[in-house]
Protein backbone atom coordinates (compact mmCIF):
# COMPACT_ATOMS: atom_id res chain seq x y z
CA UNK A 1 0.00 0.00 0.00
CA UNK A 2 2.55 2.37 1.20
CA UNK A 3 4.57 1.51 -1.79
CA UNK A 4 1.75 1.88 -4.18
CA UNK A 5 1.03 5.77 -2.52
CA UNK A 6 5.32 6.18 -2.59
CA UNK A 7 4.97 5.32 -6.96
CA UNK A 8 2.46 7.32 -7.23
CA UNK A 9 3.74 10.53 -5.80
CA UNK A 10 7.37 10.10 -6.81
CA UNK A 11 4.78 9.69 -10.84
CA UNK A 12 3.45 13.19 -10.11
CA UNK A 13 6.46 14.88 -8.88
CA UNK A 14 8.22 13.95 -12.16
CA UNK A 15 5.75 14.98 -14.07
CA UNK A 16 5.53 18.63 -11.85
CA UNK A 17 9.39 18.77 -12.29
CA UNK A 18 9.16 17.93 -16.24
CA UNK A 19 6.32 20.73 -16.54
CA UNK A 20 8.75 23.20 -14.67
CA UNK A 21 11.57 22.17 -16.89
CA UNK A 22 9.79 22.89 -20.07
CA UNK A 23 8.03 26.02 -18.32
CA UNK A 24 11.40 27.37 -17.60
CA UNK A 25 12.94 26.88 -21.28
CA UNK A 26 9.73 28.01 -22.89
CA UNK A 27 10.51 31.34 -20.52
CA UNK A 28 14.27 31.31 -21.82
CA UNK A 29 13.27 31.48 -25.26
CA UNK A 30 10.91 34.23 -25.01
CA UNK A 31 13.61 36.71 -23.12
CA UNK A 32 15.89 36.12 -25.97
CA UNK A 33 13.64 36.50 -28.85
CA UNK A 34 11.94 39.57 -27.09
CA UNK A 35 15.98 41.07 -26.77
CA UNK A 36 16.11 39.98 -30.24
CA UNK A 37 13.18 42.03 -31.56
CA UNK A 38 14.05 44.99 -29.27
CA UNK A 39 17.65 45.23 -30.54
CA UNK A 40 17.90 48.43 -32.03
CA UNK A 41 18.59 49.49 -35.60
CA UNK A 42 22.08 51.27 -35.85
CA UNK A 43 22.76 54.05 -38.61
CA UNK A 44 26.55 55.68 -39.15
CA UNK A 45 27.38 59.53 -40.50
CA UNK A 46 29.01 60.30 -42.26
CA UNK A 47 29.24 56.80 -44.15
CA UNK A 48 29.88 53.53 -42.60
CA UNK A 49 33.75 53.47 -43.84
CA UNK A 50 34.33 56.43 -41.66
CA UNK A 51 34.58 54.14 -38.61
CA UNK A 52 36.99 51.91 -40.39
CA UNK A 53 39.53 54.85 -41.01
CA UNK A 54 38.76 56.76 -38.04
CA UNK A 55 40.48 55.58 -34.97
CA UNK A 56 40.77 58.67 -32.94
CA UNK A 57 37.06 59.18 -32.08
CA UNK A 58 35.64 60.13 -28.53
CA UNK A 59 32.35 59.66 -28.27
CA UNK A 60 29.99 62.26 -26.92
CA UNK A 61 26.31 60.93 -25.83
CA UNK A 62 23.56 63.51 -26.24
CA UNK A 63 20.88 62.43 -23.37
CA UNK A 64 24.20 63.11 -21.07
CA UNK A 65 24.50 67.01 -21.55
CA UNK A 66 22.40 69.96 -20.66
CA UNK A 67 22.36 71.96 -23.72
CA UNK A 68 24.06 73.33 -26.99
CA UNK A 69 26.73 75.62 -25.36
CA UNK A 70 27.95 72.34 -23.14
CA UNK A 71 27.84 70.31 -26.75
CA UNK A 72 30.24 72.76 -28.45
CA UNK A 73 32.35 73.11 -25.09
CA UNK A 74 33.12 69.14 -24.89
CA UNK A 75 33.38 69.12 -29.04
CA UNK A 76 35.78 71.72 -28.51
CA UNK A 77 38.30 70.53 -25.74
CA UNK A 78 37.99 66.62 -28.09
CA UNK A 79 39.28 69.00 -31.26
CA UNK A 80 41.94 70.47 -28.96
CA UNK A 81 42.79 67.27 -28.18
CA UNK A 82 43.73 66.56 -31.25
CA UNK A 83 40.51 63.82 -31.43
CA UNK A 84 37.21 62.97 -33.25
CA UNK A 85 33.42 64.35 -31.87
CA UNK A 86 31.21 60.96 -32.01
CA UNK A 87 28.01 62.37 -31.12
CA UNK A 88 25.75 59.45 -29.91
CA UNK A 89 21.77 60.00 -29.54
CA UNK A 90 18.61 57.85 -30.26
CA UNK A 91 14.85 57.55 -30.82
CA UNK A 92 12.76 54.22 -29.34
CA UNK A 93 14.01 52.11 -32.59
CA UNK A 94 17.45 53.27 -34.08
CA UNK A 95 20.61 54.20 -32.49
CA UNK A 96 22.76 57.23 -34.06
CA UNK A 97 26.38 57.59 -34.30
CA UNK A 98 27.29 60.77 -35.81
CA UNK A 99 30.91 61.76 -36.09
CA UNK A 100 31.07 65.82 -36.28
CA UNK A 101 32.91 68.43 -37.83
CA UNK A 102 34.83 70.55 -34.96
CA UNK A 103 37.91 72.71 -35.51
CA UNK A 104 39.93 73.62 -32.24
CA UNK A 105 38.52 77.71 -31.00
CA UNK A 106 42.18 77.87 -29.77
CA UNK A 107 43.96 77.48 -33.07
CA UNK A 108 41.51 79.61 -34.86
CA UNK A 109 41.93 77.70 -38.32
CA UNK A 110 40.80 79.22 -40.96
CA UNK A 111 38.54 77.07 -43.94
CA UNK A 112 37.00 78.68 -46.69
CA UNK A 113 34.01 76.54 -47.52
CA UNK A 114 32.66 77.64 -51.20
CA UNK A 115 29.23 79.00 -50.24
CA UNK A 116 27.35 76.72 -52.59
CA UNK A 117 28.64 73.53 -50.58
CA UNK A 118 27.04 74.82 -47.75
CA UNK A 119 23.56 74.90 -45.69
CA UNK A 120 23.37 76.35 -42.25
CA UNK A 121 20.93 74.98 -39.98
CA UNK A 122 19.85 77.35 -37.14
CA UNK A 123 16.93 77.68 -34.75
CA UNK A 124 14.23 76.46 -36.81
CA UNK A 125 15.71 77.52 -40.15
CA UNK A 126 17.90 76.39 -43.16
CA UNK A 127 20.07 78.95 -44.51
CA UNK A 128 20.77 78.11 -48.24
CA UNK A 129 23.79 79.98 -49.96
CA UNK A 130 23.74 82.94 -48.21
CA UNK A 131 20.44 84.22 -49.93
CA UNK A 132 17.60 81.64 -49.44
CA UNK A 133 16.23 81.12 -46.55
CA UNK A 134 13.85 78.30 -45.60
CA UNK A 135 11.78 76.41 -42.60
CA UNK A 136 13.15 73.20 -40.99
CA UNK A 137 10.16 71.24 -42.27
CA UNK A 138 11.49 71.64 -45.64
CA UNK A 139 14.30 69.97 -44.75
CA UNK A 140 13.88 66.45 -46.99
CA UNK A 141 13.71 68.78 -50.22
CA UNK A 142 16.47 71.01 -49.63
CA UNK A 143 18.64 68.01 -48.29
CA UNK A 144 17.56 66.70 -51.96
CA UNK A 145 18.41 69.60 -53.35
CA UNK A 146 21.76 70.15 -51.38
CA UNK A 147 23.17 66.81 -51.68
CA UNK A 148 22.29 65.35 -54.93
CA UNK A 149 21.75 68.67 -57.11
CA UNK A 150 19.85 66.78 -59.74
CA UNK A 151 18.92 70.19 -61.28
CA UNK A 152 22.67 71.45 -60.96
CA UNK A 153 21.56 74.68 -59.13
CA UNK A 154 23.57 77.02 -58.60
CA UNK A 155 22.92 77.53 -54.93
CA UNK A 156 23.22 73.75 -53.77
CA UNK A 157 26.55 71.89 -53.78
CA UNK A 158 28.17 70.96 -57.42
CA UNK A 159 29.74 67.78 -55.71
CA UNK A 160 28.49 64.92 -53.45
CA UNK A 161 31.34 64.80 -50.99
CA UNK A 162 31.81 68.32 -50.38
CA UNK A 163 27.89 68.30 -49.51
CA UNK A 164 28.12 70.26 -45.78
CA UNK A 165 25.46 71.09 -42.96
CA UNK A 166 26.84 73.72 -40.46
CA UNK A 167 24.49 73.26 -37.38
CA UNK A 168 24.44 76.05 -34.93
CA UNK A 169 21.90 76.67 -31.50
CA UNK A 170 21.10 78.80 -29.00
CA UNK A 171 24.23 77.57 -26.30
CA UNK A 172 20.74 77.39 -23.82
CA UNK A 173 18.82 75.19 -25.97
CA UNK A 174 18.32 71.76 -24.30
CA UNK A 175 19.73 68.85 -25.55
CA UNK A 176 16.46 67.39 -26.15
CA UNK A 177 15.64 69.94 -28.61
CA UNK A 178 19.02 69.47 -30.22
CA UNK A 179 18.05 65.41 -30.07
CA UNK A 180 14.48 66.15 -32.07
CA UNK A 181 16.54 68.10 -34.75
CA UNK A 182 19.23 65.82 -35.01
CA UNK A 183 16.70 63.23 -35.43
CA UNK A 184 15.02 64.40 -38.33
CA UNK A 185 18.24 65.25 -39.91
CA UNK A 186 19.26 61.86 -39.64
CA UNK A 187 15.70 60.40 -41.19
CA UNK A 188 15.31 62.81 -43.74
CA UNK A 189 18.35 61.93 -44.64
CA UNK A 190 18.40 58.45 -44.78
CA UNK A 191 15.16 57.66 -46.93
CA UNK A 192 17.37 59.90 -49.16
CA UNK A 193 20.29 57.91 -49.15
CA UNK A 194 18.19 54.46 -49.04
CA UNK A 195 16.73 55.51 -52.75
CA UNK A 196 20.49 56.17 -53.76
CA UNK A 197 22.11 52.96 -53.15
CA UNK A 198 23.63 54.09 -49.09
CA UNK A 199 26.10 55.84 -51.02
CA UNK A 200 25.52 59.41 -49.47
CA UNK A 201 27.69 60.85 -46.51
CA UNK A 202 25.92 63.00 -44.40
CA UNK A 203 28.35 65.53 -42.85
CA UNK A 204 27.60 67.91 -40.43
CA UNK A 205 30.06 70.54 -39.10
CA UNK A 206 28.90 71.82 -34.92
CA UNK A 207 29.31 75.80 -34.95
CA UNK A 208 30.50 77.80 -32.59
CA UNK A 209 29.15 80.95 -33.53
CA UNK A 210 25.56 81.95 -35.46
CA UNK A 211 25.49 82.43 -39.34
CA UNK A 212 26.27 86.01 -40.48
CA UNK A 213 24.43 87.11 -43.39
CA UNK A 214 27.13 88.66 -46.02
CA UNK A 215 25.62 92.53 -46.68
CA UNK A 216 26.09 94.04 -50.19
CA UNK A 217 28.39 96.84 -49.86
CA UNK A 218 26.02 100.08 -50.40
CA UNK A 219 26.32 101.87 -53.80
CA UNK A 220 28.25 104.96 -54.22
CA UNK A 221 26.48 108.75 -54.32
CA UNK A 222 25.08 110.34 -57.76
CA UNK A 223 26.78 113.12 -58.27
Amino acid sequence: MYRYIYMHVATHLKKIILILIIAGLFCNCETKREKTEFKKTEFYYPRVSNFNLETNLTEIYLDSIKNYGELIKIADQIACDGKVPLLKFSSDSTEFNLIVFKECAKKMEIVDYHASNVISIQKNSIIINDKIEMPFDSLQLVLRNHILNPNREFNYSKSIDKALIFYYQDSLLSSKKIQRQLIKIANDFNELNSKNGDSLPLKIKLSDYPYIRILNPPLPDEE
